[in-house]
């Protein structure tokens, strides 16, 4: 009786090999479909142009705060207190005769010191105090400027110690200046890519320099020098607004 192993059954001789066959029919699709792109070559850097412009933008101003107040002097400390706070209440009081509404009258500083006399071949002793107020004025007609000034200083006014001038709308000035700025920068961009022979394509960045700009403020000390014919003389002049912008471009043929 001769014995003989048994033949693999259709479902056996299916089961590994053609897993195999199918895993490389796999990769042979994707190294066939891979060639094209690698053997692609790379792309040439794009070019470009970054240029720097600055734009300007002037204004008058049309609003003033004035930084002034009182200070008094006595022997005692209520005593100085007392007689500052009758002093700031006339200043106020020709504040509102000249017409400034109260939210444009604002404490900034409040003060109290000793007055101390070191002359003597003693120790230190204290002689008195001073007591202090501050105010901040918001002119918003500047030809009254002048007259306020003069108003505070005879109500009792003491202390004058600046002036701001500002322009109200700084903000529109500076698109202005942001404006101009790019266009300053686009006229430099273009001379320069028409004498590469190329020219401008589209912007890619943009860039402002210095972050965000303040209203400019101009200090004064003219307000201390009074007039005795008239009101202070005090000259505005023009502000100017400067802004710097990079601006990149892409340059085509």
């Amino acid at each position: 009786m001769r014995l003989s192993a048994p033949r693999p059954s259709a479902r056996n001789r299916s089961g590994p090999s053609r897993r195999l066959s199918l895993s490389a029919l796999a990769l042979t699709v994707f190294a066939m479909a891979a060639a094209p792109a690698l053997a692609q070559p790379a792309a040439a850097p794009q070019r470009q142009i970054s240029i720097q412009g600055e734009g300007t933008a002037t204004a008058a101003p049309n609003e003033a705060v004035i930084g002034s107040g009182t200070q008094v002097q006595a022997r005692t400390a209520r005593e100085a207190m007392d007689g500052n706070a009758r002093a700031m209440r006339q200043v106020q009081e020709a504040l509102k005769q000249a017409g400034i509404a109260e939210r444009d009258v604002t404490t900034s500083a409040l003060t109290l010191r000793p007055v101390v006399d070191y002359a003597s071949g003693n120790r230190p002793r204290v002689t008195g105090y001073t007591a202090g107020h501050r105010l901040e004025v918001r002119i918003r007609d500047l030809t009254q400027l002048g007259d306020v000034l003069d108003r505070m200083v005879a109500a009792g006014a003491n202390q004058i110690d600046g002036l701001d001038l500002t322009v109200s709308n700084w903000s529109a000035k500076v698109d202005e200046a942001r404006i101009a700025a790019v266009a300053d920068a686009r006229r430099k961009a273009e001379a320069l890519a028409a004498a590469a022979g190329a020219r401008l394509g589209k912007v890619l960045t943009i860039t402002e320099h210095g972050g965000a700009v303040p209203p400019p403020a101009m200090r004064s000390s003219a307000a201390r020098t009074l007039s005795a014919s008239g009101p202070t003389p005090v000259a505005t002049g023009d502000q100017t607004f400067r802004l710097t912008v990079a601006v990149v471009w892409e340059l085509v043929d």
